[in-house]
């Protein structure tokens, strides 16, 4: 096992009984997230500076018809 691996399980094992659940649920939603390439997040980087207003999630789903 890597050294980071070890470390990961060193601290999964110190946790106290009432923050396990945290945990895991922590690290499952971790696991779901999608991890995206350099050029994805160059373009994230881009459309975040340009000016304008921000647009509700229930509003663009509005506008898709969702």
């Amino acid at each position: 096992m890597s050294p980071d691996r070890d470390r990961l399980q060193s601290l999964v094992d110190a946790l106290p009984d009432t923050e396990v659940q945290v945990a895991i649920s922590f690290l499952a939603e971790l696991g779901e997230q999608e991890i995206i390439d350099a050029e994805t997040a160059a373009k994230l980087d881009l459309a975040r500076a340009e000016p304008g207003d921000d647009v509700p999630l229930e509003e663009v789903r509005r506008r898709l018809g969702l």
